[in-house]
């Protein structure tokens, strides 16, 4: 894809249907977790569902997949990236990313790419965890955080919902270079199924129609 040295040889078509599969199904995770911690409702019928959901979509992509962790306060969806350590995700993927600024094993800033000594004796030092920034001169500072899940065994993509959502952030960049790195299986149609799911758990009728018009400006109200 233009604009993208990560994702330069990506389907664009691929990485739209990608970007409208995940996106929906984030968005379903943070309206459950809204109704399940904050408005205390029964949400049982509609976490069973979203729970087959995700089990669709870490089928049809083999290298990124989410998860869902229940606590009595919230719910949680993590984005996992099919990798044993967070350097690995660097070099396969976050290096390759423009605008990569700074990075830090333990907290964001801590070596800068203009240093290679200091950056690269950095990147040695993390193991559990590592923190990323990136700066655009078009859309300023961003920050990217991996941490290794033990359970899964696998590395986590934290991600803020307000900025994976925004197209070519470096969450989403990494998301998708992990979803299509591999063939996925075009025969799940996820979206089609998630949205069915996804418009009994808006608030507001027209909170829903703004975000479906980010992929088709042509909806109605």
């Amino acid at each position: 894809m233009a604009g993208s040295p990560l994702l330069a040889a990506m389907n664009k078509k691929a990485v739209n249907d990608f970007r409208k599969d995940l996106l929906q199904m984030l968005k379903i995770g943070y309206k459950l977790d809204e109704g399940y911690g904050k408005l205390n409702l029964d949400m049982s019928e509609q976490i069973k569902k979203f729970d087959s959901l995700i089990k669709s979509f870490n089928k049809k992509y083999k290298k990124v997949s989410l998860k869902m962790v229940k606590s009595m306060e919230k719910i949680e969806l993590k984005l996992l990236l099919d990798e044993a350590a967070v350097k690995e995700v660097f070099n396969n993927a976050v290096s390759k990313i423009s605008g990569l600024q700074s990075i830090g094993a333990n907290s964001f800033g801590r070596a800068i790419i203009s240093d290679p000594d200091a950056f690269s004796k950095e990147l040695d030092k993390a193991k559990g965890k590592l923190c990323i920034t990136f700066h655009d001169p078009e859309s300023g500072t961003s920050n990217v955080l991996l941490k290794y899940d033990k359970k899964s065994r696998k590395v986590e993509l934290v991600y803020e919902l307000s900025e994976i959502e925004i197209d070519l952030s470096p969450e989403f960049q990494i998301a998708v270079f992990y979803a299509l790195s591999e063939e996925y299986n075009k025969k799940i149609k996820l979206y089609e199924e998630a949205s069915m799911m996804g418009f009994s758990l808006w608030s507001d009728h027209y909170e829903k129609i703004a975000y479906y018009r980010k992929f088709d400006p042509h909806i109605s109200e």
